[in-house]
C-alpha cells in the first residue's frame, strides 16, 4: 500500500506508527527471532519510498511481550520515516520513545521543532473550565471573592481579581495537584528503568510502579465522576478535552 502511495504522490512525506518490522536484527531482543525475508521486505519498502529513518531518543525498543526471564523480547516495530524533502523542511525533526504502564507498545513522540527553554516571564492565570465541574468550586470561588473588600475603582477591582485568582492556583493544586505530581513522578521513574541496557523482563519494582500508575489514574477517574456534573462521562471513558491526564 506505502509503494502504490508513494507512486501516486510526489508530496514531502512522513510516515510514522507500528510498522511490525525491523529494519536490523539489533532491533528484536529476545526470543522468536525474525526471519531474514521478512525483515528483506521491509527494507525494500523502505528504499522504493525513498524513507529515511528519523531515529529515536530513549530506550531501544517500542514493544515488549512484558514475560520475565528468558521469554521476554523487545522490538523497535515502531518508527518514523521521511522522505528527504520532508527532512528538508523539518531538519530539526526528531522521535522520542516515552513509557507505558498497560499497554505493550510505548507511545512515540514526534517533535519537528527547537525544545530550547524560552525566557521565562510572569506566569499568566488560567482560568481552567474543568473547575467549574468539582462540588465545592462555586462555593470556594463564591467565599473568597466576598471575603475580599468591594471594589469601588479599577486599581481595587485588579486587586480584587489577582488576590482571587491567587485562591484559585492554591485551590487547583490541594484540590488535584496531588495526584498529577505523584502521576508525573511515577512515569519518570519508569522511563528510567524501562531505558536500562541491562534489563531482562519486568521487574518487581516495575510491575509495582505500573500498579500504582493504573491506581492513581483510576482514583483520579473516580474523584472526577465523584464531583463531575458532566453525565456523560461513562465508566472507564476519559474526554481528555476536560479531564487532563
Amino acid at each position: 500500500m506505502l509503494k502504490h502511495i508513494k507512486s501516486s504522490s510526489h508530496l514531502p512525506w512522513l510516515c510514522i506508527g507500528d510498522f511490525n518490522e525491523v529494519l536490523h536484527r539489533t532491533e528484536h531482543i529476545g526470543v522468536q527471532e525474525r526471519s531474514h525475508a521478512q525483515i528483506a521486505g521491509f527494507r525494500e519498502m523502505v528504499d522504493v519510498c525513498g524513507f529515511n529513518d528519523l531515529g529515536y531518543e530513549g530506550h531501544s525498543w517500542t514493544y515488549e511481550n512484558k514475560v520475565a526471564g528468558g521469554s521476554f523480547c523487545r522490538v523497535r516495530l515502531d518508527r518514523a520515516l521521511a522522505t528527504p524533502d520532508w527532512s528538508v523542511r523539518f531538519p530539526l525533526a526528531k522521535c522520542k520513545h516515552l513509557s507505558a504502564a498497560t499497554s505493550d507498545h510505548v507511545p512515540i513522540l514526534l517533535s519537528w521543532r527547537s525544545e530550547e527553554p524560552r525566557p521565562r516571564g510572569k506566569k499568566r492565570f488560567r482560568y481552567e473550565v474543568m473547575w467549574e465541574s468539582h462540588a465545592e468550586f462555586s462555593n470556594s470561588l463564591l467565599e473568597s471573592w466576598q471575603k475580599e473588600d468591594e471594589a469601588t475603582t479599577l486599581q481595587e477591582l485588579q486587586s480584587k481579581l489577582k488576590k482571587v485568582s491567587s485562591h484559585l492556583v492554591r485551590w487547583d493544586m490541594n484540590t488535584f495537584g496531588h495526584v498529577r505530581r505523584e502521576l508525573r513522578k511515577l512515569k519518570q521513574e519508569l522511563e528510567r528503568l524501562q531505558s536500562d541496557p541491562q534489563w531482562m523482563g519486568p521487574t518487581h519494582t516495575e510491575l509495582k510502579i505500573k500498579e500504582k500508575i493504573l491506581e492513581l489514574n483510576h482514583r483520579e477517574e473516580i474523584m472526577w465522576k465523584q464531583c463531575s456534573r458532566i453525565l456523560w462521562l461513562s465508566a472507564g471513558d476519559r474526554n481528555t478535552k476536560f479531564f487532563h491526564i
